[in-house]
Protein backbone atom coordinates (compact mmCIF):
# COMPACT_ATOMS: atom_id res chain seq x y z
CA UNK A 1 0.00 0.00 0.00
CA UNK A 2 1.38 3.42 -0.93
CA UNK A 3 1.83 5.87 1.92
CA UNK A 4 1.95 9.14 -0.03
CA UNK A 5 -1.81 9.75 -0.02
CA UNK A 6 -2.91 13.29 0.76
CA UNK A 7 -5.98 15.36 1.48
CA UNK A 8 -6.12 17.92 -1.30
CA UNK A 9 -9.28 19.75 -0.24
CA UNK A 10 -11.98 19.89 2.43
CA UNK A 11 -15.38 21.49 2.73
CA UNK A 12 -18.36 21.39 5.05
CA UNK A 13 -21.63 23.09 5.85
CA UNK A 14 -22.55 24.53 9.22
CA UNK A 15 -24.06 21.89 11.49
CA UNK A 16 -27.49 22.62 12.95
CA UNK A 17 -31.21 21.98 12.65
CA UNK A 18 -32.12 22.59 8.99
CA UNK A 19 -35.60 21.20 8.41
CA UNK A 20 -35.89 23.19 5.19
CA UNK A 21 -32.70 21.81 3.61
CA UNK A 22 -32.55 18.47 1.80
CA UNK A 23 -29.67 16.00 1.70
CA UNK A 24 -29.01 17.22 -1.84
CA UNK A 25 -28.78 20.82 -0.64
CA UNK A 26 -26.34 19.96 2.13
CA UNK A 27 -24.27 17.64 -0.04
CA UNK A 28 -23.96 20.17 -2.84
CA UNK A 29 -22.65 22.87 -0.53
CA UNK A 30 -20.00 20.59 1.03
CA UNK A 31 -18.87 19.14 -2.30
CA UNK A 32 -18.55 22.52 -4.00
CA UNK A 33 -16.52 23.84 -1.07
CA UNK A 34 -14.19 20.82 -1.09
CA UNK A 35 -13.64 20.93 -4.85
CA UNK A 36 -12.91 24.66 -4.74
CA UNK A 37 -10.50 24.14 -1.85
CA UNK A 38 -8.73 21.35 -3.75
CA UNK A 39 -8.60 23.26 -7.02
CA UNK A 40 -10.17 20.35 -8.90
CA UNK A 41 -13.32 19.89 -10.97
CA UNK A 42 -16.13 17.38 -10.85
CA UNK A 43 -14.54 15.61 -13.81
CA UNK A 44 -11.34 14.98 -11.83
CA UNK A 45 -13.15 12.80 -9.28
CA UNK A 46 -12.94 9.10 -10.14
CA UNK A 47 -15.06 7.63 -7.31
CA UNK A 48 -17.24 8.80 -4.44
CA UNK A 49 -17.53 7.17 -1.01
CA UNK A 50 -20.81 8.41 0.45
CA UNK A 51 -21.46 8.21 4.19
CA UNK A 52 -24.92 8.36 5.74
CA UNK A 53 -26.53 6.63 8.70
CA UNK A 54 -30.21 7.48 9.02
CA UNK A 55 -31.70 8.57 5.68
CA UNK A 56 -33.76 5.42 5.28
CA UNK A 57 -35.51 5.95 8.60
CA UNK A 58 -35.72 9.75 8.51
CA UNK A 59 -36.41 10.58 4.85
CA UNK A 60 -37.31 7.14 3.48
CA UNK A 61 -34.40 7.17 1.01
CA UNK A 62 -32.77 3.75 0.99
CA UNK A 63 -30.55 1.76 -1.38
CA UNK A 64 -29.12 4.59 -3.53
CA UNK A 65 -28.57 7.38 -1.05
CA UNK A 66 -25.23 8.51 -2.48
CA UNK A 67 -26.39 8.33 -6.06
CA UNK A 68 -29.39 10.55 -5.37
CA UNK A 69 -27.17 13.22 -3.78
CA UNK A 70 -24.35 13.14 -6.34
CA UNK A 71 -26.51 12.79 -9.49
CA UNK A 72 -27.44 16.50 -9.67
CA UNK A 73 -23.78 17.45 -9.25
CA UNK A 74 -22.76 15.97 -12.61
CA UNK A 75 -20.36 13.24 -11.52
CA UNK A 76 -21.51 11.06 -14.39
CA UNK A 77 -20.87 7.34 -14.52
CA UNK A 78 -18.19 7.05 -11.82
CA UNK A 79 -18.82 4.55 -9.00
CA UNK A 80 -20.61 5.81 -5.91
CA UNK A 81 -20.10 3.57 -2.87
CA UNK A 82 -22.66 3.87 -0.09
CA UNK A 83 -21.16 3.56 3.39
CA UNK A 84 -23.29 3.05 6.50
CA UNK A 85 -21.60 2.45 9.85
CA UNK A 86 -23.52 4.47 12.45
CA UNK A 87 -21.62 7.51 13.78
CA UNK A 88 -18.40 6.12 12.27
CA UNK A 89 -19.80 6.26 8.72
CA UNK A 90 -17.74 9.32 7.74
CA UNK A 91 -14.52 7.85 9.15
CA UNK A 92 -15.29 4.63 7.30
CA UNK A 93 -15.82 6.52 4.03
CA UNK A 94 -12.46 8.26 4.39
CA UNK A 95 -10.78 4.94 5.15
CA UNK A 96 -12.16 3.48 1.92
CA UNK A 97 -11.19 6.60 -0.01
CA UNK A 98 -7.65 6.36 1.35
CA UNK A 99 -7.49 2.66 0.52
CA UNK A 100 -8.76 3.23 -3.04
CA UNK A 101 -6.00 5.76 -3.74
CA UNK A 102 -3.26 3.97 -1.78
CA UNK A 103 -3.95 0.77 -3.73
CA UNK A 104 -3.28 2.57 -6.99
CA UNK A 105 -6.75 2.02 -8.39
CA UNK A 106 -7.62 5.73 -8.45
CA UNK A 107 -5.74 9.01 -8.42
CA UNK A 108 -8.43 11.31 -6.98
CA UNK A 109 -11.59 10.41 -5.06
CA UNK A 110 -14.15 12.07 -2.82
CA UNK A 111 -15.34 11.09 0.66
CA UNK A 112 -18.70 12.74 1.33
CA UNK A 113 -20.85 12.52 4.44
CA UNK A 114 -24.38 13.91 4.62
CA UNK A 115 -26.94 13.59 7.41
CA UNK A 116 -30.51 14.83 7.83
CA UNK A 117 -31.19 13.61 11.35
CA UNK A 118 -33.83 16.12 12.39
CA UNK A 119 -37.50 15.58 11.58
CA UNK A 120 -40.70 17.37 12.55
CA UNK A 121 -41.58 14.20 14.48
CA UNK A 122 -38.94 13.95 17.21
CA UNK A 123 -40.01 10.41 18.07
CA UNK A 124 -39.07 9.37 14.55
CA UNK A 125 -35.59 10.81 15.04
CA UNK A 126 -35.06 9.20 18.44
CA UNK A 127 -36.30 5.83 17.19
CA UNK A 128 -33.91 6.02 14.23
CA UNK A 129 -31.00 6.44 16.62
CA UNK A 130 -32.04 3.20 18.30
CA UNK A 131 -31.27 1.31 15.10
CA UNK A 132 -27.58 1.81 15.87
CA UNK A 133 -27.88 -0.85 18.55
CA UNK A 134 -28.15 -4.63 18.27
CA UNK A 135 -31.94 -4.96 18.07
CA UNK A 136 -31.82 -8.76 18.44
CA UNK A 137 -29.85 -8.41 21.64
CA UNK A 138 -32.78 -6.79 23.45
CA UNK A 139 -30.68 -3.74 24.32
CA UNK A 140 -32.03 -2.54 27.65
CA UNK A 141 -32.90 1.14 27.78
CA UNK A 142 -35.46 3.08 29.79
CA UNK A 143 -39.10 2.44 28.96
CA UNK A 144 -39.50 5.95 27.59
CA UNK A 145 -36.22 6.03 25.63
CA UNK A 146 -36.99 6.63 22.00
CA UNK A 147 -39.96 8.79 22.96
CA UNK A 148 -38.25 11.78 24.56
CA UNK A 149 -34.54 11.20 23.89
CA UNK A 150 -32.01 9.18 21.97
CA UNK A 151 -31.64 5.78 23.66
CA UNK A 152 -27.88 6.29 23.46
CA UNK A 153 -28.15 8.73 26.36
CA UNK A 154 -28.90 5.76 28.64
CA UNK A 155 -25.57 4.30 27.64
CA UNK A 156 -23.85 7.64 28.20
CA UNK A 157 -25.25 7.73 31.73
CA UNK A 158 -23.91 4.24 32.37
CA UNK A 159 -20.46 5.28 31.10
CA UNK A 160 -20.52 8.30 33.41
CA UNK A 161 -21.32 6.14 36.42
CA UNK A 162 -18.46 3.81 35.46
CA UNK A 163 -16.10 6.78 35.44
CA UNK A 164 -17.35 7.87 38.85
CA UNK A 165 -16.92 4.42 40.39
CA UNK A 166 -13.73 3.20 38.68
CA UNK A 167 -11.76 6.31 37.73
CA UNK A 168 -12.61 8.88 40.41
CA UNK A 169 -14.20 11.28 37.94
CA UNK A 170 -16.73 13.75 39.36
CA UNK A 171 -19.61 15.74 37.92
CA UNK A 172 -17.31 18.76 38.06
CA UNK A 173 -14.83 16.93 35.82
CA UNK A 174 -17.49 16.14 33.25
CA UNK A 175 -18.77 19.70 33.37
CA UNK A 176 -15.29 21.15 32.87
CA UNK A 177 -14.81 19.12 29.69
CA UNK A 178 -18.26 19.96 28.33
CA UNK A 179 -17.64 23.65 29.04
CA UNK A 180 -14.32 23.48 27.20
CA UNK A 181 -16.05 22.14 24.09
CA UNK A 182 -18.87 24.68 24.27
CA UNK A 183 -16.38 27.53 24.61
CA UNK A 184 -14.31 26.20 21.68
CA UNK A 185 -17.48 26.08 19.59
CA UNK A 186 -17.92 29.84 20.08
CA UNK A 187 -14.95 30.25 17.73
CA UNK A 188 -16.21 27.82 15.09
CA UNK A 189 -18.53 29.34 12.45
CA UNK A 190 -19.65 25.81 11.51
CA UNK A 191 -20.76 24.86 15.02
CA UNK A 192 -24.32 23.99 16.02
CA UNK A 193 -23.94 25.41 19.54
CA UNK A 194 -22.17 28.76 19.55
CA UNK A 195 -23.47 30.07 22.85
CA UNK A 196 -20.65 28.76 25.06
CA UNK A 197 -21.20 27.73 28.66
CA UNK A 198 -19.42 27.62 32.00
CA UNK A 199 -19.07 24.42 34.04
CA UNK A 200 -21.85 25.76 36.25
CA UNK A 201 -24.08 26.23 33.21
CA UNK A 202 -23.45 22.59 32.27
CA UNK A 203 -24.27 21.33 35.76
CA UNK A 204 -27.46 23.40 35.97
CA UNK A 205 -28.75 22.35 32.55
CA UNK A 206 -31.70 19.98 32.22
CA UNK A 207 -30.93 16.41 33.27
CA UNK A 208 -31.68 13.99 30.42
CA UNK A 209 -30.74 10.74 32.18
CA UNK A 210 -29.06 11.05 35.58
CA UNK A 211 -26.25 12.16 35.74
CA UNK A 212 -26.07 13.38 32.10
CA UNK A 213 -27.31 16.91 31.47
CA UNK A 214 -28.32 18.14 28.04
CA UNK A 215 -25.07 20.13 27.68
CA UNK A 216 -22.97 17.02 28.34
CA UNK A 217 -24.34 15.39 25.16
CA UNK A 218 -24.11 16.32 21.51
CA UNK A 219 -27.11 17.94 19.83
CA UNK A 220 -28.83 16.19 16.94
CA UNK A 221 -27.50 17.94 13.85
CA UNK A 222 -28.01 18.13 10.11
CA UNK A 223 -24.98 18.83 7.96
CA UNK A 224 -22.45 17.65 5.42
CA UNK A 225 -18.67 17.42 5.04
CA UNK A 226 -16.47 16.40 2.12
CA UNK A 227 -12.79 15.49 1.65
CA UNK A 228 -10.87 15.22 -1.64
CA UNK A 229 -8.23 12.49 -1.41
CA UNK A 230 -5.48 12.19 -4.00
CA UNK A 231 -2.05 10.75 -4.67
CA UNK A 232 1.14 12.59 -3.69
CA UNK A 233 1.51 16.18 -2.51
CA UNK A 234 1.44 18.90 -5.14
CA UNK A 235 4.65 21.00 -4.82
CA UNK A 236 2.79 23.99 -6.23
CA UNK A 237 0.27 24.08 -3.36
CA UNK A 238 2.64 25.69 -0.85
CA UNK A 239 2.21 23.01 1.82
CA UNK A 240 -1.60 23.03 1.81
CA UNK A 241 -1.83 19.30 1.12
CA UNK A 242 -2.16 17.19 4.27
CA UNK A 243 -0.73 13.69 4.38
CA UNK A 244 -2.75 10.74 5.68
CA UNK A 245 -0.18 8.95 7.84
CA UNK A 246 -2.63 6.33 9.07
CA UNK A 247 -6.19 5.17 8.44
CA UNK A 248 -7.57 2.31 10.49
CA UNK A 249 -10.93 0.82 11.55
CA UNK A 250 -11.64 -1.74 14.26
CA UNK A 251 -14.77 -3.40 15.58
CA UNK A 252 -15.85 -4.63 19.00
CA UNK A 253 -14.01 -7.80 20.05
CA UNK A 254 -15.95 -11.01 20.75
CA UNK A 255 -17.61 -11.13 24.14
CA UNK A 256 -15.56 -12.82 26.82
CA UNK A 257 -12.23 -12.55 24.98
CA UNK A 258 -9.91 -11.73 27.88
CA UNK A 259 -7.62 -8.77 27.39
CA UNK A 260 -8.96 -7.83 23.97
CA UNK A 261 -8.89 -4.08 23.33
CA UNK A 262 -12.09 -2.23 22.58
CA UNK A 263 -12.75 -0.77 19.14
CA UNK A 264 -11.20 2.64 19.85
CA UNK A 265 -8.06 1.20 21.43
CA UNK A 266 -7.62 -1.39 18.69
CA UNK A 267 -7.99 1.21 15.94
CA UNK A 268 -5.63 3.56 17.76
CA UNK A 269 -2.93 0.93 18.23
CA UNK A 270 -3.13 -0.04 14.55
CA UNK A 271 -2.98 3.62 13.47
CA UNK A 272 0.06 4.36 15.64
CA UNK A 273 1.82 1.32 14.18
CA UNK A 274 0.98 2.33 10.61
CA UNK A 275 2.17 5.90 11.14
CA UNK A 276 5.27 4.85 13.06
CA UNK A 277 4.24 7.20 15.86
CA UNK A 278 3.06 7.01 19.43
CA UNK A 279 0.62 9.06 21.52
CA UNK A 280 3.44 11.39 22.54
CA UNK A 281 3.96 12.41 18.91
CA UNK A 282 0.41 13.71 18.53
CA UNK A 283 -0.07 17.47 18.88
CA UNK A 284 -3.87 17.65 19.04
CA UNK A 285 -6.89 15.39 18.66
CA UNK A 286 -10.55 15.35 17.69
CA UNK A 287 -12.30 12.50 19.50
CA UNK A 288 -15.85 11.19 19.58
CA UNK A 289 -17.82 12.90 22.33
CA UNK A 290 -21.48 12.11 21.80
CA UNK A 291 -21.19 12.51 25.54
CA UNK A 292 -18.27 13.83 27.56
CA UNK A 293 -18.24 10.50 29.43
CA UNK A 294 -17.35 8.69 26.20
CA UNK A 295 -14.67 11.28 25.50
CA UNK A 296 -12.97 10.80 28.87
CA UNK A 297 -12.88 7.02 28.44
CA UNK A 298 -11.43 7.44 24.94
CA UNK A 299 -8.49 9.51 26.23
CA UNK A 300 -7.02 6.43 27.90
CA UNK A 301 -8.13 4.10 25.09
CA UNK A 302 -5.95 6.15 22.73
CA UNK A 303 -3.06 6.24 25.19
CA UNK A 304 -3.30 9.99 25.70
CA UNK A 305 -3.51 9.59 29.46
CA UNK A 306 -3.38 6.69 31.88
CA UNK A 307 -6.65 5.22 33.23
CA UNK A 308 -7.42 7.10 36.40
CA UNK A 309 -5.83 10.36 35.21
CA UNK A 310 -9.00 11.61 33.53
CA UNK A 311 -10.13 13.81 36.41
CA UNK A 312 -6.72 15.45 36.71
CA UNK A 313 -6.60 16.04 32.95
CA UNK A 314 -10.07 17.54 33.01
CA UNK A 315 -9.59 19.86 35.99
CA UNK A 316 -6.06 21.07 35.20
CA UNK A 317 -6.93 22.10 31.64
CA UNK A 318 -4.62 19.68 29.83
CA UNK A 319 -7.09 19.24 26.97
CA UNK A 320 -7.95 22.90 26.47
CA UNK A 321 -6.65 24.95 23.55
CA UNK A 322 -3.75 26.18 25.69
CA UNK A 323 -3.09 22.77 27.25
CA UNK A 324 -0.49 20.11 26.53
CA UNK A 325 -2.93 18.04 24.43
CA UNK A 326 -5.76 20.14 22.95
CA UNK A 327 -8.87 18.03 22.43
CA UNK A 328 -11.83 18.99 20.24
CA UNK A 329 -10.72 22.51 19.37
CA UNK A 330 -13.61 22.50 16.91
CA UNK A 331 -16.07 22.20 19.78
CA UNK A 332 -16.34 18.45 19.25
CA UNK A 333 -19.69 16.76 18.87
CA UNK A 334 -20.92 18.49 22.03
CA UNK A 335 -20.27 21.95 20.59
CA UNK A 336 -19.89 21.63 16.82
CA UNK A 337 -22.76 19.15 16.66
CA UNK A 338 -23.26 15.59 15.52
CA UNK A 339 -24.51 14.98 11.98
CA UNK A 340 -23.82 11.26 12.12
CA UNK A 341 -22.62 10.42 8.60
CA UNK A 342 -20.73 13.70 8.33
CA UNK A 343 -19.19 13.91 11.80
CA UNK A 344 -16.05 11.89 11.11
CA UNK A 345 -15.31 14.00 8.03
CA UNK A 346 -16.00 17.19 9.98
CA UNK A 347 -13.24 16.10 12.38
CA UNK A 348 -10.90 15.75 9.38
CA UNK A 349 -11.98 19.19 8.15
CA UNK A 350 -10.84 20.58 11.51
CA UNK A 351 -7.53 18.70 11.51
CA UNK A 352 -6.79 19.87 7.98
CA UNK A 353 -7.51 23.51 8.76
CA UNK A 354 -5.40 23.38 11.91
CA UNK A 355 -2.42 21.72 10.19
CA UNK A 356 -2.59 24.29 7.38
CA UNK A 357 -2.76 27.13 9.89
CA UNK A 358 -6.17 28.19 8.55
CA UNK A 359 -8.34 27.70 11.64
CA UNK A 360 -8.75 31.41 12.34
CA UNK A 361 -9.62 32.37 15.92
CA UNK A 362 -9.41 28.76 17.08
CA UNK A 363 -5.95 28.13 15.57
CA UNK A 364 -3.74 26.10 17.89
CA UNK A 365 -0.13 27.22 18.42
CA UNK A 366 1.18 23.71 17.72
CA UNK A 367 -0.73 21.67 15.15
CA UNK A 368 1.68 19.61 13.08
CA UNK A 369 0.30 16.11 13.70
CA UNK A 370 -3.38 15.50 14.46
CA UNK A 371 -5.50 12.46 15.26
CA UNK A 372 -9.22 11.98 14.62
CA UNK A 373 -11.19 9.18 16.29
CA UNK A 374 -14.89 8.48 15.93
CA UNK A 375 -16.90 5.52 17.16
CA UNK A 376 -20.27 4.18 16.12
CA UNK A 377 -23.06 1.92 17.28
CA UNK A 378 -23.42 -0.25 20.37
CA UNK A 379 -23.23 -4.02 20.81
CA UNK A 380 -23.64 -5.35 24.34
CA UNK A 381 -22.97 -1.89 25.84
CA UNK A 382 -19.66 -1.56 23.96
CA UNK A 383 -18.87 0.64 20.95
CA UNK A 384 -19.39 -1.44 17.82
CA UNK A 385 -16.85 0.24 15.52
CA UNK A 386 -14.22 2.95 15.63
CA UNK A 387 -12.02 4.66 13.06
CA UNK A 388 -8.76 6.49 13.69
CA UNK A 389 -6.91 8.75 11.25
CA UNK A 390 -3.55 10.43 11.80
CA UNK A 391 -2.76 13.44 9.61
CA UNK A 392 0.32 15.64 9.20
CA UNK A 393 1.57 18.38 6.94
CA UNK A 394 2.86 17.17 3.59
Amino acid sequence: MQSDVVIRGVGMTPFGKFLGSSMKDLGRAAVNAALDDAGVRVGDIQAVFFANALAGLITGQECIRGETVTYPLGFGTIPVHNVENACASGGNALHLAWMAVASGMYDTVLALGVEKANHEDRVRTFSAFGSGMDVEDGFAVGDDAGQDRSPFVDRQARLARTLFEDRGVTMEGLARVASRSLENARLNPMAHRRFGGSPQDVLQARVVVDPITVLMSSPISDGAAAVVVTRRPDPERSGRDVRILASRIATRPPKGLAGAPGAAKAAGLAAYEQAGLGPGDIDFVEVHDASVAYELLTWSELGLCEPGQEQEWAMKGGTERSGAMPVNASGGLVGRGHALGASGLAQVFELTQQIRGEAGDRQLPRARVGLAQIGGGVIDWETAVSSVHILAGA
